[in-house]
């Protein structure tokens, strides 16, 4: 249902300026969908750390579930903007090289300016990897499963983040020396924090690694900080939920978390001051992110809540190729030209939508079987021997 919803978003917003605007205005497809994701990776990638496996099977399971789809999606877009058939963002040009590199690490809303993204919609990959590395220093801490504090935590810092912390503190236009310091200040006391908590030298050295990694990553992102701490805070509430499922705690704290979230999220976005939307002219007031963001995690609740019943197939198969099409979409959106005549009475924009929408689902069916799934069971394999010489 989230790829789904971000899928319908992008179709309907390039067809119809309305639609555009009621976007910007009042309820975001896109956004509801990611931060859907966002929830559900919370939820997820605790469970799939914490399965008795080590940490270095998570991230080679992480690596063949999301990389080969991904640079397979990379490879797509370039094969297409040489045939005339893919638009690339006007930033790309400037280092088409570099730019490439920087986007084939998934780290590229962090590291470059976001218009030389190649995928547009892959910005929230660069969040979910830092998620990993943040569950995975957690994980070597023996931190990880205090799940409540930390989302708490990520929770009260939406706000001082927003107000004091200024975006691309790395290599950003604005980046300054008192800025990179307190980068480095803040790289080197997580990193000797984490590493003296870890039970092993090994893993000291693996968290100093991922300290040093996603420290300068996250305090590097483009947009508001408030907005980036936001994100990372609805994943910690996603792991507090899973915390409940799984017996560890009790559902009157865990629901108590959720419906917290819920309210400070409605209230920090009170706060927030109209502002015109450059693309579709628009004006954005409290509104639009306070339903948005509140309606994925009321569909994320009921979702849980009714886990326990079977869903449609269809649901669960879009489900099985939700990465598939959230990637594949974006390719398609801009390889099948809009029609520009009606046919038998149906406008040229719905048969347009009709088209981007059994396109993209078709073509995320056969990167799923061709590209995503093969890996994933070489990714398994992988595990396996990892598992039998340990």
């Amino acid at each position: 249902m989230a790829a789904l919803a971000v899928v319908i978003g992008h179709c309907s917003e390039r067809l119809w300026p309305e639609y555009a605007r009621f976007s910007a205005s009042y309820f975001g497809a896109g956004m509801f969908g990611v931060f859907v994701f966002f929830m559900v990776s919370g939820f997820i990638i605790p469970a799939s750390l914490e399965r008795g496996r080590s940490l270095g099977a998570f991230w080679v399971g992480r690596f063949f579930r999301l990389y080969p789809l991904f640079w397979g999606s990379l490879i797509a877009a370039m094969v297409l903007y040489a045939a005339g058939r893919f638009s690339l963002q006007s930033g790309f040009a400037a280092d088409p090289v570099l730019n490439l590199v920087t986007n084939a690490t998934m780290a590229q809303f962090f590291l470059g300016a976001p218009d030389t993204q190649v995928i547009g919609a892959a910005w929230t990959l660069t969040y979910e990897l830092a998620f990993y590395m943040m569950v995975s220093l957690l994980f070597l801490a023996g931190l990880n499963r205090r799940s409540v504090p930390l989302a708490f935590l990520a929770l009260g810092l939406i706000l001082p983040a927003g107000l004091l912390l200024q975006v691309r503190m790395v290599n950003g236009p604005e980046a300054n020396l008192s800025g990179r310091v307190l980068v480095v200040v803040a790289t080197v006391a997580i990193a000797v924090f984490f590493a003296r908590r870890a039970a092993t030298g090994r893993g000291a050295v693996a968290a100093v690694l991922l300290a040093s990694i996603v420290v300068p990553l996250v305090l590097n992102q483009p947009g508001p900080s408030g907005y980036t701490t936001a994100i990372f805070a609805t994943m910690f509430v996603g792991t507090v939920l899973y915390r409940m499922t799984a017996g560890e705690i009790g559902a009157k704290l865990g629901w108590g978390v959720f419906g917290f979230a819920v309210c400070l999220i409605f209230a920090l976005k009170l706060l927030q001051q109209p502002y015109l939307d450059p693309h579709t002219g628009a004006v954005v007031t409290w509104k639009k992110e306070a339903i948005t963001i509140i309606g994925a995690y009321l569909l994320f609740g009921a979702a849980l809540l009714l886990r326990r019943y079977a869903f449609p197939r269809p649901l669960m198969f879009l489900g099985r190729i939700s990465y598939s099409l959230y990637l594949m979409h974006a390719l398609v959106l801009q390889a099948i030209s809009p029609w520009t005549v009606s046919v038998a009475g149906i406008p040229a924009t719905w048969l347009t939508w009709g088209a981007w929408m059994i396109g993209s689902i078709a073509l995320a069916t056969s990167t799923y079987y061709a590209i995503e799934k093969p890996c994933q069971d070489l990714g398994r394999r992988v595990i396996a021997k990892m598992d039998a010489r340990a």
